[in-house]
C-alpha cells in the first residue's frame, strides 16, 4: 500500500508527540533528510523522509532512554497499526 503524505505526516507526528527516535543525530542524521528536501522539496520527497524517519523510530525506540522496545510496553494499538502500515513487522524489530 502506498502510503500518502498527509498519512506519513499524522504518523510521524504521532510518533514524535510520544518522543522522537533515539539518536536522531548520530545513529540516523535528519540533517541528510534536510539535505534531500533542499534538493527536491516536493511532497513525494517528504514522504519518503518520513517514512524513513518512522522506520528508524521503529528500529531503534523512542528516545525515552528505555531501549527499542519500549514502544511495545506502551500497549498502545495505534503503534502496531503504523507499523503494519509501513511494512513494518514487530517480530522483525531488532532485539537486545
Amino acid at each position: 500500500m502506498k502510503i500518502t503524505y498527509e498519512q506519513a505526516r499524522k504518523d510521524h507526528e504521532y510518533l514524535w508527540a510520544i518522543a522522537p527516535a533515539n539518536d536522531m543525530t548520530g545513529g540516523y542524521v535528519d540533517q541528510e533528510d534536510l539535505d534531500l528536501m533542499l534538493q527536491n522539496p516536493t511532497r513525494a520527497q517528504a514522504t519518503k523522509c518520513y517514512c524513513s524517519q518512522i522506520s528508524y523510530w521503529f528500529s531503534v525506540g523512542p528516545d525515552l532512554g528505555k531501549g527499542r522496545e519500549v514502544w511495545q510496553e506502551l500497549g498502545d494499538p495505534i503503534l502496531s497499526e503504523i507499523a503494519e502500515r509501513h511494512g513494518i513487522h514487530t517480530d522483525e524489530v531488532h532485539h537486545d
